[in-house]
């Protein structure tokens, strides 16, 4: 396969890449280094990435990390804003293009986060958005064309390996997930990386 992975210099990104490399033809895509740089916040260049990259079959997003932590009612219409921005329309943007570009039956795979299911006081500028991109791929999933599959890894806080324990992951761990989406057939699917953590009881509801 022919696999694009956005956020390629990354610790998640980078991981993602050493796991694929191997047996797939793997073009990581960063905004400062990387096969090739690009904005991922920006439609034309996001567009120029697959333009330049022709039949691809996978895309993997580990992007959207940047947003602000304040405390609650330390937070401003600009924090939301790049939150929204950088973690939520960037993702659907590339899923957009991706479905324009992408061979048959190629998958998508984006990039939320735990504290969607586990908020603090200063996780409000960023957590909302992890769960709007797990609900925007569980409902959209069925809706792409030419049977394209979109799913989305969710990490706890990403530690050193030795630091590992419940609610707090490797790199590498998250990595796996993504690998696991590209050679599944599933579709629709929120991968939690949380480390032993499970969905809390309000949230199961």
């Amino acid at each position: 396969m022919k696999i694009l992975v956005f956020g390629a210099t990354g610790k998640i990104g980078s991981e993602v890449v050493k796991l694929l490399k191997d047996e797939h033809e793997v073009i990581g895509v960063g905004s400062r280094s990387g096969d090739i740089t690009a904005d991922y916040t920006n439609a034309e260049s996001i567009e120029a990435v697959f333009k330049q990259v022709q039949n691809v079959d996978a895309v993997v997003v580990s992007v959207g990390g940047d947003s602000n932590f304040k405390a609650y009612h330390a937070i401003e219409d600009e924090d939301l804003r790049l939150g929204a921005e950088r973690k939520l329309v960037a993702q659907f943007r590339i899923v957009s293009l991706a479905e324009k570009y992408l061979n048959r039956r190629g998958s998508v795979t984006l990039t939320s986060g735990y504290l969607s299911h586990y908020p603090n006081e200063y996780s409000l500028a960023t957590g909302p958005f992890n769960a709007a991109i797990d609900t925007y791929v569980k409902q959209s999933a069925a809706f792409l064309k030419n049977d394209l599959r979109l799913n989305v890894v969710s990490p706890a806080p990403v530690v050193e390996a030795e630091r590992t324990r419940t609610g707090l992951v490797s790199a590498i761990d998250v990595a796996k997930y993504f690998v696991e989406s590209i050679h599944s057939e599933q579709s629709g699917v929120v991968y939690r990386a949380w480390g032993g953590l499970t969905v809390p009881e309000e949230y199961s509801l």
